[in-house]
Parts: C-alpha cells; sequence; structure tokens
C-alpha cells in the first residue's frame, strides 16, 4: 500500500513507515513562535523549571505579529523578546526590519524547504506547504516541545484536490480558496491535510499557493501541502534551496476524498460576518458601505496581491470615508513593490503602507475598526473582535475586490474596475 506525501514526511522524520490515524512523537525540523508568544512560553518554561531549550538551533522566533511596538508595553516586550533569544542561545532570531512575516519569509530565504516538519504556536504555519513542507500548530503545547523535543500527534489523512480550468477575469485564488472550503465542508476537513495538486496548479503562483495552503485552516483543517512541481522547483533553485526531501504521494496511496475542482468560478467571492466559510457571491453583497480596507496578512500579503491591488488603484483614489491599509508580508515583498513603484501607487492613491508583517489582521494593535464600522480585507479570519472590536462587521475578499471596495466606498465587484 502506497503513502501519501504527509505519510513520507512523518516517516522520515521517525525513521520509519507511518501511517493515517497513527499516534506519534516525532522530533520536528524546526519550531517557530511570534514575537506575542515568546515571554509566554518563556514563563511556562520557568514554571516548569527549564532552564534551557531541547534544540536552540532549530528554533526560529520572528516578530511579525507588533514590529512597530505602539505602546510603551508593547516596546518592553520587545525587549523582553530580545532578552529571552539570548537567555536560551536561539540563533534564528528576525527581529524588526529582518524579515517580516514569519509563515513566509523562511520560504524566501531557505530555512524552509520541501519535506520538512514544522511545529509551531501560531495556527497558519501550514503557510510553508507552498512548497511542501509540512506544518502543524500546537498553539500551548509548543512549551512542551522547546522543553522535551516533541509532543504526541496523530497522523492526518489526507484530502487530494486535483486543481483544473484557468481563472476567468477578475477572480483570484483567494476566490477560489474561499469558495472551495465552503464546498469541502467543516466535517471532511477536520483534522485533514489538504493536498493540492492536478493540471491547473501550474498557473498559480508562489502568493496562490500560500492562500490555497491558509484558509482550510479556517474550516478544521490540521494542514496543508502543494505538490512540488516544475514551477516550485524553479522558485526553489533561484533561492539556492534544496529539493532533495520533497515528498510526492504515491499512485495507490490512500485518500480520504479525492476531488477536482475546477478554477474557472463565475463570480469573485466574499466571506460575510461572522465566520470565514459564510461564502457568498459578491454580487449578493455589492454596496454595503465600508470604512476600512486592508490588504495583506499571510494570505494574500505577496507581491502577486499587491500587484492585483495596484491594478485596480493605478490612476484612482480611495473614497473620502475608507482608510486603506498595505501591509507587504515581508522585507522581500516590501522591496520589490518599491522596485516595481507599487508603493508609491499605493500612496498616490491614498492608502497608508504599514511595516512587513500580519498588519491589521494580527488582532487590530495596528490600524483597528472603531465600534460600528466596516472593513474589507484580505487577512484570514472575520469572526467578532478580529480587528480590535466586537462591535464591527469583517468582510474576507481578494485583493482586486478590496481594491476596487475601497475605491467605490462600498463593497464592489472588481470586474468594474478592470
Amino acid at each position: 500500500m502506497g503513502q501519501t506525501a504527509t505519510e513520507k514526511i512523518l516517516s522520515r522524520v521517525m525513521g520509519r513507515p507511518v501511517k493515517a490515524g497513527e499516534t506519534l512523537y516525532p522530533k520536528p525540523d524546526m519550531v517557530t513562535v511570534h514575537d506575542w508568544y515568546v515571554v509566554n512560553f518563556d514563563r511556562a518554561l520557568q514554571d516548569m523549571g527549564v532552564t534551557q531549550l531541547y534544540d536552540p538551533e532549530h528554533v526560529l522566533i520572528s516578530t511579525d505579529h507588533e514590529p512597530v511596538a505602539t505602546s510603551p508595553a508593547s516596546a518592553e516586550r520587545q525587549k523582553n523578546v530580545r532578552e529571552i533569544v539570548r537567555k536560551y542561545g536561539i540563533k534564528q532570531f528576525f527581529d524588526v526590519g529582518r524579515g517580516g512575516l514569519g509563515h513566509i519569509f523562511p520560504m524566501e530565504r531557505g530555512i524552509v524547504h520541501p519535506g520538512m516538519f514544522v511545529l509551531a504556536y501560531d495556527t497558519h504555519v501550514t503557510n510553508y506547504g507552498a512548497i511542501g513542507a509540512l506544518g502543524f500548530a500546537l498553539v500551548t503545547e509548543i512549551s512542551e516541545v522547546l522543553a522535551l523535543g516533541s509532543v504526541w500527534i496523530q497522523v492526518p489523512e489526507t484530502l487530494r484536490v486535483n486543481l483544473k480550468g484557468s481563472l476567468k477575469p477578475g477572480m483570484t485564488i483567494r476566490d477560489i480558496s474561499q469558495r472551495m472550503i465552503v464546498d469541502m465542508g467543516e466535517d471532511l476537513l477536520d483534522y485533514s491535510v489538504v493536498e493540492y495538486g492536478g493540471p491547473a496548479l501550474s498557473s498559480v503562483d508562489f502568493g496562490g499557493r500560500n492562500t490555497l495552503c491558509n484558509n482550510p485552516l479556517e474550516m478544521g483543517a490540521k494542514s496543508a501541502l502543494v505538490e512540488v512541481d516544475d514551477y516550485a522547483r524553479a522558485w526553489l533553485a533561484e533561492r539556492g534551496t534544496s529539493t532533495e526531501h520533497a515528498a510526492y504521494s504515491d499512485p495507490d496511496a490512500t485518500f480520504k476524498g479525492v476531488y477536482d475542482y475546477d478554477l474557472g468560478l463565475m463570480e469573485p467571492q466574499v466571506a460575510a460576518p461572522p465566520r470565514p466559510d459564510n461564502v457568498v457571491g459578491v454580487t449578493s453583497v455589492e454596496g454595503v458601505a465600508i470604512n476600512h480596507a486592508f490588504i495583506g496578512s499571510c494570505a494574500n500579503g505577496l507581491i502577486g496581491d499587491l500587484r492585483d491591488a495596484a491594478r485596480v488603484l493605478r490612476g484612482r483614489k480611495v473614497h473620502p470615508s475608507v482608510r486603506l491599509f498595505v501591509t507587504p508580508a515581508t522585507q522581500e515583498v516590501a522591496l520589490q513593490a518599491d522596485r516595481e513603484g507599487l508603493i508609491g501607487q499605493f500612496m498616490d492613491a491614498g492608502a497608508v503602507m504599514t511595516a512587513p508583517g500580519c498588519g491589521p489582521c494580527a488582532g487590530g494593535r495596528i490600524a483597528p475598526m472603531a465600534p460600528g464600522e466596516v472593513s474589507i480585507n484580505t487577512g484570514t479570519r472575520n469572526d467578532p473582535g478580529r480587528l480590535g472590536t466586537t462591535k464591527g462587521d469583517v468582510y474576507l475578499a481578494s485583493p482586486l475586490t478590496v481594491a476596487a471596495s475601497a475605491v467605490a466606498g462600498h463593497i464592489a465587484d472588481p470586474r468594474r474596475y478592470l
């Protein structure tokens, strides 16, 4: 019986064959933690009497949730993080201005490569699946991993998704991904790895692959993987990243389900409040007045996303009643956007640029909403309180739809602006 890519990655880690449903104590190739949890894990380790990490050489810390300290308390937390990093001898520390969003820049820099197994504090570590790495989120259990080197997991089943067809004008992979998780459903996605392949995969760029691996988590998936194809190999080769351990599912692997999914949706999709799975066609919510808009996050902060937004904003202005924030995911993305003149276009249109990282999606510390306001953005979630207040509505959409809405002053169909 063949194995899925997930089973093969975990088999390599364990040094023996494993199968779905089996309980393991795997040692990860890397552990990642973001700035908002470092002080917490240090406190937890102190409570356990732990004075050194199990394997500090394979721990990565990124300052991405609040790269710009917004208060004296924030500045103190950043100072504490730096002290904790020194105390434990953590070498892979990417402070303010050194990397950006920790779910993305490690792939750009060749720190994460295909076939790796990563455990993380934050749920969106699954973005590493964009290059065929397997990321599992553990939340508070990450303290035990830092102290002991492992924690138990169950090998997930895999849902195979074969992409076919092509995108229609005005459509993006964000539209497809939002619709897809609804079509697949929460019961099916629960604790599964979504594995993408198929003939249309070659048309999906690095940013789109991040989006595909990001959205299923909001419906209970354990992780996501994109098959390492010719596009990925070329992208990785530019960065000197090895594909030696890339894992591919066998033809006779056992899947929880196999689905052919057509990219040819006819209408841009919007997730209406209060959940990411409350997805409707844009025409169903067109005209809803907005006050706040945001383009960025680990779901849509890559260079292709910024190019899409710039296409709509070129020669136009942000509506007087709207605040539009644009957050490049990483330093590399920000530099590329500057080289292409995109940052100038955003600022000329009236948008506000924020430091590379999570941006407003991190919980409203940066550019929050006021009570009673409405936001449309490319963030990961739209539950009440996501942008700082529980008394406001949040809609999720593609960069094209968000940019069009920011110009219109209400939720708008981007096809009218292209």
